[in-house]
């Protein structure tokens, strides 16, 4: 017997700009990733600056609220509540205390 012939296909002819296209995905993808992570780096960026300013907000509102807490403790002293008593309502302390008995009257009521 003789061995066995083989025979051999012409080899194909690859189209045009068919070793390209890997690379060119690969470009296209690189690309790609590039301006998504500049997006999300540009987001993170963006998000850090409203936080820090929020921060400091909630410090600037911190100081208003010790502020306001001062400002209703020194208007509710009694120090405060006379002289307003005083100034505006003309009002003064009486300088002795005067007790009037009632009187019992036969129908109940004071003449």
């Amino acid at each position: 017997m003789s061995a066995p012939m083989t025979r051999r296909l012409p080899p194909r002819n690859a189209p045009a700009g068919g070793g390209l296209m890997l690379p060119l995905l690969l470009t296209i993808a690189a690309l790609v990733s590039a301006v998504w992570v500049v997006q999300i780096k540009h987001g993170n960026r963006a998000l850090t600056t409203e936080q820090s300013r929020l921060r400091d907000e909630v410090d600037r509102l911190e100081v208003e609220w010790s502020q306001l807490q001062l400002e209703e403790a020194a208007h509710s002293s009694h120090a405060r509540i006379e002289q307003i008593a005083r100034e505006q309502l003309k009002m003064i302390e009486p300088r002795e205390t005067v007790m009037v008995p009632a009187r019992a009257s036969a129908g109940g009521v004071a003449p």
